[in-house]
């Protein structure tokens, strides 16, 4: 995983995964110039985006969320932007 963030604003996973499930939208990652679909695992707590040379996974622990980015060639020297902007995010809602 790229990312590992600690709870500091929510209680529990389930919190943690209805905050971030409604900010992680396909609008929200076409903004790295990248089509994806998202599938939000409910009764896993995961969140997975493929597209085109773009995978993303979220998951959500007892105690902290964890983020992988998995990119094309082409978007390799975007990775650390774009892991940046995901961690922002994720810091601000938990």
């Amino acid at each position: 995983m790229d990312i590992s963030y600690s709870y500091k604003k929510v209680g529990s996973k389930d919190e943690a995964y209805e905050k971030v499930k409604s900010e992680i939208t396909p609008e929200y990652v076409e903004k790295f110039k990248v089509k994806a679909d998202i599938d939000y695992n409910d009764s896993d707590k995961t969140i997975k985006a493929k597209g085109k040379g773009f995978g993303l996974d979220i998951i959500f622990k007892e105690d902290k969320v964890e983020l992988g980015l998995d990119l094309s060639f082409l978007l390799k020297p975007l990775k650390s932007k774009i892991l940046e902007s995901f961690e922002r995010k994720i810091e601000k809602l938990l």
